[in-house]
């Protein structure tokens, strides 16, 4: 099976290694474009544009092992940029204290045009996934409550979040919106298959030659 090059739509964010979670951010941030051969996004963006700010923040938390109970599990753990966003080298997910989980982590591109998500479709709203894995007893088994607390008392995360959201005091909602800031800007548009069907629509929209039989 092919690797699919992924790109995320931040003008560009460049994965500079395949091994690396650093990125470089251009300064000019166009924020969510839709691919011209994507159907329109099922996430409501009008309810949460993405910014430069946001998004920056949400790779931030993305990446943040507060998130679990000792501090040592993020979303990037199982959700592993060089390994398409999923656990490489596991048959199931391994989350806090090496437990493991039932299934391994589902990819996390293109999640603007899902309706459900889970591998099981338990869950309706990207804005609540992550409610899910933080709580569960078997990959970051902490309350909310606590992840909010530890980023208010952090050094750096109430300045963070006025960037982004206008106040420094953090919540569930703006908690939530910034990690799908960074999660809707994850788009697979230039795989190999991808490819092709631009392409295909490239053709299609080119005048058609007409024979002279004159």
């Amino acid at each position: 099976m092919h690797r699919k090059q992924f790109t995320v739509m931040a003008i560009i964010i460049v994965i500079i290694s395949a091994c690396s979670k650093d990125v470089v951010i251009e300064k000019f941030f166009p924020g969510f474009n839709r691919p011209v051969h994507f159907p329109e996004p099922a996430y409501n963006i009008a309810g949460n544009t993405i910014t430069k700010d946001g998004f920056e923040l949400g790779r931030k938390l993305f990446y943040e092992p507060r998130l679990s109970r000792n501090n040592t599990i993020s979303c990037g753990s199982c959700h592993i940029q060089s390994s398409s966003f999923t656990q490489h080298g596991h048959d199931v997910s391994h989350g806090i204290d090496d437990r493991l989980g039932r299934r391994n982590s589902p990819p996390i591109m293109n999640l603007a045009w899902n309706t459900s998500f889970m591998w099981d479709g338990g869950v309706f709203d990207l804005d609540l996934q992550p409610i899910v894995p933080i709580t569960a007893h078997e990959e970051m088994d902490e309350k909310l409550s606590n992840v909010i607390s530890k980023l208010q008392t952090h050094s750096e995360y109430p300045a963070l979040f006025k960037k982004a959201f206008g106040s420094d005091q953090i919540t569930t909602a703006s908690f939530m919106k910034a990690l799908s800031q960074f999660m809707l800007m994850c788009v697979s548009s230039n795989s190999k298959y991808d490819s092709v069907v631009q392409k295909r629509v490239a053709s299609s929209l080119m005048p058609s030659k007409k024979l002279d039989i004159n």
